[in-house]
């Protein structure tokens, strides 16, 4: 169950960063025949986001609607650009009115808040501050209005950066879902900020969602790449994404002989095996993608030991090689 939302979903999502050809190369018809694969195999849960290929994720999800069935669940994102920050209900209307028309339907079942949060004036011009968000005029209110409406279901947020913030929208009763790092290095990579290290515990993040009744979505599950056999596209060498790479080549070479598969398929069943997730998103890009991540669903949870190893590792090894 995806927490209190009342939605059964899949052990897997399908993410739109793939499909929106963020991650690397693909075609729009390949991509396609992905999300049909995707809801094939019994995936109900689609992730999507208007900035995921400048609308591309929800423009091939809108092109392959008519072939899907059963109909799966369809969450989306809005994300609130500097210049929108006077008017929160005027962008997040005109964020899901496009979302909906790339997407060809009448409402969605998840509408969530993308940008990251900030307790006081944000550190990056692109997140928000805590009382934009749930103060009287801000997002939150805009947000329910449209669940009001009926256009979506159920609401939720993006809890990553700031967990000292995230903490606290675990207890305002308009949300229902939040989406949580979880991958084997606990890492954001060009999501974060080095202002953010100090408050960040991603463990305790699934745990306190859960407890509180929240849908957990288990995202970047292979660390945007760094998880994989190589980079899928090309990044400048000092990137968050190529430094986290190098640490999993220096560290997590065991993964491979102790689970008898690869790196990837090893990230994946590693945060399917963690407590509290409801699902988790893979960003596949192709079938081939794809089929790697199910067959690392069939394959089920890593052992007790190795996850207590994997944790272990979290704790002294790689927290100190990623300061």
């Amino acid at each position: 169950m995806l927490g209190k939302t009342g939605f059964q979903v899949s052990s897997i999502t399908l993410g739109g960063g793939g499909i929106g050809m963020v991650w690397g190369s693909t075609t729009e018809e390949e991509c396609i025949e992905t999300v049909k694969q995707a809801v094939a195999c019994g995936i109900n849960m689609l992730d999507l986001a208007p900035v995921y290929g400048r609308g591309k994720s929800e423009e091939v999800v809108g092109q392959a609607w008519r072939h899907l069935s059963p109909k799966p669940l369809v969450a989306t994102k809005v994300f609130v650009m500097p210049e929108d920050r006077k008017d929160f209900a005027g962008a997040v209307r005109r964020s899901l009115e496009g979302s909906l028309r790339r997407l060809r339907l009448e409402r969605v079942d998840i509408f969530q808040l993308h940008n990251q949060i900030e307790p006081q004036e944000p550190t990056a011009p692109r997140r928000l501050t805590l009382q934009e968000v749930v103060g009287p005029g801000g997002v939150l209110e805009a947000m329910q209005k449209l669940k009001d409406e009926g256009v979506v279901k159920a609401l939720g947020f993006t809890g990553i950066a700031r967990h000292d913030v995230v903490r606290e929208l675990f207890t305002d009763g308009r949300l229902a879902t939040v989406q949580l790092v979880t991958n084997i290095l606990c890492s954001e990579g060009e999501m974060g900020a080095p202002g953010d290290a100090s408050y960040r515990d991603h463990l305790e993040m699934v745990r306190l969602a859960q407890a509180a009744g929240f849908g957990v979505f288990g995202i970047r599950p292979f660390a945007a790449g760094s998880l994989t056999a190589a980079i899928d596209r090309a990044l400048p060498a000092d990137h968050p994404v190529v430094r986290d790479f190098a640490l999993a080549q220096q560290h997590l070479g065991f993964l491979k002989t102790e689970t008898a598969s690869s790196l990837s398929a090893a990230a994946m069943r590693y945060a399917l095996s963690l407590s509290g997730v409801s699902t988790v998103v893979t960003g596949a890009k192709n079938r081939a993608e794809l089929a790697e991540a199910v067959a690392a669903t069939d394959a089920g949870p890593l052992t007790p030991t190795m996850m207590e190893r994997l944790v272990t590792l979290q704790r002294t090894v790689l927290a100190r090689d990623k300061r």
